[in-house]
């Protein structure tokens, strides 16, 4: 089992070192996925969205921390406020560990666990928009969102 993210199936603005980890993940637990199937091991990734933890108030004292340099101000000059908004949403919306932690003991007690589990409103709702809207559109609902 591996704990993944919505990140990894749906990349945003400002979050792309952790999506790309995440992305990682699910390559790497659908490939064993499939060469594991023989030896009777299920592979399952766990996708939480948000999850309300420590980590938002960390990242909050990094972002309070940004600085655009002047002559960047046109092209980024909203990129602090935009950043700050995403955490502040991410962590409103966000599941207990507790759900997550439930559901991972529903991965691992099932007779036969499926290969993915979203955990959260937000995760079921960033894979439907993924899937739904094509990607400008996406893209520009993402924009929209964040002020960017």
């Amino acid at each position: 089992m591996f704990l993944s993210s919505i990140g990894g199936l749906v990349s945003v603005p400002f979050n792309g070192p952790y999506a790309a980890s995440k992305h990682a993940l699910e390559a790497l637990g659908d490939a064993l996925r499939g060469e594991l199937h023989s030896s009777h091991v299920h592979v399952s990734l766990i996708e939480p969205g948000s999850v309300k933890t420590p980590i938002w108030s960390k990242a909050r004292d990094t972002a309070d921390g940004l600085e655009i340099p002047p002559e960047l101000q046109h092209e980024y000059g909203r990129v602090p406020a935009a950043f700050a908004k995403v955490l502040n949403d991410t962590e409103r919306r966000g599941v207990s560990p507790e759900q997550v932690a439930a559901t991972i003991e529903r991965a691992l007690t099932a007779r036969r666990p499926r290969a993915r589990y979203l955990v959260g409103r937000d995760a079921r709702g960033m894979v439907l928009a993924h899937a739904l809207l094509p990607s400008g559109a996406f893209d520009r609902v993402l924009r929209r969102v964040l002020g960017i």
